[in-house]
């Protein structure tokens, strides 16, 4: 083979290989973890983002799909609000937490997952919720109250 055709499917290569690492980095600093293992005492409160509450178990398949899309629709919410989530399957003090917001919402535990955003309460992922979830990204980036907040308070 002509040596000037193996250096240039080398570049070719090269430049392919530089191509897809780029974007597998540019992918993972871009990705937002949704569904992490926070408790109570690692929520901040930032003046220009609300706080969005996930309660979500462990090997929960709806909690899953919701984390894909949470993940996928991050444009939709990144940059007005900061995700606090609570694995409560395993996590007993995130279990008791649960149901101690819920109950400051008046509200029962109805399983996970459960997102709370403002005094909104989401329960449960299907892809028929999407458009409520969206709604509720809208409806509450411009409210005050924060759930956890009151109850920090306490």
């Amino acid at each position: 083979m002509d040596t000037k055709v193996l250096k240039g499917f080398g570049i070719f290569l090269l430049i392919f290989v530089l191509i897809v690492v780029g974007l597998v980095v540019y992918d993972n600093m871009t990705r937002v973890e949704v569904l992490k293992q926070d408790h109570v005492s690692d929520v901040t409160f930032v003046e220009d983002k609300k706080n969005m509450y996930i309660f979500w178990g462990n090997g929960c398949s709806h909690c899953e799909e919701l984390r894909v899309f949470l993940e996928d629709q991050a444009d939709l919410w990144r940059d007005d609000y900061q995700i606090f989530s609570f694995e409560t399957w395993d996590d007993e003090e995130n279990a008791t937490l649960m149901d101690d917001i819920l109950a400051l919402l008046d509200r029962e535990n109805e399983g996970t997952p459960t997102v709370i955003i403002g005094d909104t309460v989401l329960v449960g992922y299907g892809d028929d919720m999407q458009a409520e979830y969206q709604s509720a990204f809208e409806q509450e980036k411009d409210t005050d109250y924060d759930v956890v907040k009151e109850y920090l308070e306490q």
